[in-house]
Parts: structure tokens; C-alpha cells; sequence
């Protein structure tokens, strides 16, 4: 038998969620049950006993019909500017001992982008796998393809960056909010979240709220997904938990005589640094929509706030003194290099629940 790729089936999923503990969770062993059903639930959404037992997302096969790879594939329907198109995000490509195997990556990226999408993304490509999408002739977007992070109270987040590093560094938590207190009560620092702005006021709102909103917040992006194709309420579900950032907080921005003009989802924990999964906002209220979402973090008692940049953020972000980095790549690729050229020039929401950030893969614990 020689090496090849097909269909991920059903029976493979043990195997991909043991494959996924090793590579992504520095796991050993079998993973225990949780988190075999969880790729159950996103590979092969549809449980009908007529349910197709293949799934979009791509296996490699080594040279004794082993699983040794795997690309998860989730096809989206998009609009750009007003029309249709065909997209399919990829992620969590990983490969089991890929020294013995250097050709696995490659070729399930060459599967994935032979598939009948128009226009194919991933938000989380890391330097490796933007050189291999770089080489079939995709690209990276470089203003989706940098994190930003806005420190709050810079003693806390000092030591929430030392527990990451070394878990026992958090017995100075204490110390540090009472230090940032007490330079806040003097009006002292610098990076204080900004104060209220005239007229706006935020509300916490729920999944299905934020279902109907975000839609119409869309309209105002010149590439979008079709939130319907997924269902938009499917992929909040899925959001609801990753329990490695902390509790989940939905905010809708409302402008004075406007009604709901911006809203982000964010994860956060007292003590610690949020996580952004998403902003949307119409492009008059950028600014006004990170200063709320600041706000907001620091008042649930969050040392910093981090998310991905796209090319709406990026002005308000440094405006916001906000620090920019790399983290994993947008990359995008189409065979149509009119739709190539076309999707880079869209003011586009490609990251968060539009990508593949809404999984709890990205976030998530499983016993």
C-alpha cells in the first residue's frame, strides 16, 4: 500500500483526537472521552442515522493504512460585496511523527485546496504552514496576521505573564492588584482603560441577541461570512466555552440617537489576560467599540487584553497604545487570482467566528 489522503471517517476520530492530545496538548496516552465526542460534534455535525459517515476534513495514510495526519476542513459561505462565494477554513493541520513522514503536511494542503471552494483561509498558520500555502501560490494577509495586546494594570499583567512561564510566580497577585490600585487612585497610569465616551452606553447581551445583530453589523464588511451557512447560533454554542480563558462576555455598543453600532465577545478572568474571539462594528465606531470592550475588561478585574488584529482595528488599535506582534498567519489562497486579488483589497471578516476560533479546540479543557 502506499501513502495517501481521503476523507476522514468516522472510525478515525479516536485516533485524530489522540493525535491532537500529542501534537497540540502535549498529551500521552489515550485522551479520555471528552474530547473524541467533541471531534465527533464537529466533524460530523449531522447525528441522522442517513448522515454521511465521510467528513470534509482530510486523513493522511501512511504505507500500512495508518492515520498519520489530518487537516480540519469547515466550509463556510461567504458574500463579497453583495455576491456568493464558496469558502472552506482549514485548521488543526498536524502530522504524527512527521520526521518519518515529510511529505504529510504538504499533501493534505494540496488536498484541501483541490476541493470545490472558491477561496480558501486559514487564521492559525504557523510559519511552516504559511511557507507551504505560500508555495501552491496563496498569500498572507499581513494586517490579519498579527495579535495585539493592551496592558490594563501593568503590575498584574507582569505577573500574569510570570505564571505562564512559572506557575508559583502567581502568589504575587495580591501584591501586585493592590500596587495598581493604589497608582490608579492617584490617576497614575498611563494605560488606564479610557473613560466613558458622551452618549455611548454597552449592555451584556445573549446568543440569540447577538444572532440577529451581528448579521446587519456584516453588512458594513466588503467580505463576510453567510451566517447562515453555518447557522451563527451553531458557532456561538460552540463558543460558550474555553475554559482555559475564563467566562464569556457578549457586549453590544450603542451610539447616542443610533441604536447598536459595534459589539465584541471576549473571555475573561479576574487576574488574568482576556481573550478577544471577536469585534464587529461599523466602521464609524471602531474606536468607540475597543474603548468599551477596555473598559468592560478592567472593570471584571482583567490585567490585559489580547486579540487578532485585521485591517478595520489596526488604526484604533495603535491609537489605543496598543502592542503589536506576530502571531500564527491569515493566509489565503484561490484558484481565481481575480478573487484572490479582490478579497485582499475587501475590508474582510475572516478571524474569530468567522475562522476557526469559535471551536473549543482553541481554549477549551477535556478530561
Amino acid at each position: 500500500m502506499v501513502e495517501t489522503v481521503r476523507a476522514c471517517r468516522r472510525e478515525d476520530v479516536p485516533i485524530v483526537a489522540g493525535m491532537f492530545a500529542r501534537v497540540f496538548q502535549r498529551g500521552k496516552g489515550v485522551p479520555g472521552r471528552e474530547l473524541p465526542r467533541y471531534f465527533e460534534k464537529i466533524l460530523f455535525p449531522d447525528a441522522s442515522p442517513d448522515a454521511s459517515n465521510e467528513s470534509p476534513s482530510r486523513v493522511f495514510l501512511d504505507a500500512q493504512g495508518d492515520v498519520r495526519g489530518f487537516i480540519g476542513i469547515w466550509p463556510r459561505r461567504m458574500v463579497l460585496h453583495g455576491r456568493t462565494i464558496e469558502a472552506a477554513i482549514a485548521g488543526s493541520m498536524m502530522v504524527d511523527q512527521p520526521d518519518a513522514h515529510p511529505t504529510a503536511g504538504a499533501r493534505l494542503l494540496r488536498a484541501y485546496l483541490s476541493g470545490p471552494q472558491e477561496l480558501s483561509f486559514s487564521e492559525t498558520a504557523n510559519d511552516i504552514s504559511q511557507r507551504m500555502w505560500e508555495k501552491v501560490g496563496g498569500q498572507r494577509l499581513p494586517a490579519a496576521s498579527l495579535d495585539w495586546l493592551r496592558v490594563l494594570r501593568p503590575a498584574g499583567f507582569a505577573v500574569a505573564l510570570a505564571g505562564m512561564a512559572f506557575r508559583p510566580a502567581s502568589i504575587f497577585s495580591p501584591a501586585a492588584s493592590g500596587f495598581d490600585r493604589l497608582v490608579e487612585a492617584r490617576g497614575r497610569n498611563p494605560l488606564a482603560a479610557p473613560p466613558d465616551a458622551f452618549g455611548y452606553r454597552d449592555a451584556e447581551v445573549t446568543n440569540a441577541e447577538l444572532a440577529e445583530l451581528i448579521p446587519t453589523l456584516s453588512d458594513s464588511y466588503g467580505l463576510h461570512p453567510d451566517w447562515h451557512s453555518p447557522e451563527l447560533s451553531l458557532l456561538l454554542a460552540h463558543a460558550e466555552s474555553k475554559e482555559r480563558y475564563g467566562d464569556l462576555y457578549r457586549r453590544v455598543v450603542h451610539a447616542p440617537g443610533r441604536g447598536p453600532v459595534g459589539c465584541y465577545l471576549y473571555y475573561g478572568r479576574r487576574g488574568r489576560i482576556a481573550r478577544v474571539l471577536q469585534v464587529v462594528a461599523l466602521p464609524d465606531a471602531v474606536g468607540a467599540t475597543l474603548d468599551s470592550l477596555f473598559r468592560h475588561a478592567a472593570s471584571a478585574g482583567c490585567v490585559a487584553v489580547r486579540g487578532r488584529t485585521d485591517a478595520t482595528l489596526l488604526d484604533a488599535l495603535i491609537a489605543r497604545r496598543c502592542v503589536l506582534f506576530h502571531g500564527g498567519a491569515m493566509v489565503i489562497h484561490a484558484r481565481n487570482k481575480a478573487l484572490l486579488e479582490e478579497v485582499r483589497q475587501a475590508r474582510s471578516l475572516l478571524t474569530g467566528l468567522a475562522g476557526e476560533s469559535w471551536t473549543r479546540l482553541i481554549g477549551g479543557k477535556f478530561a
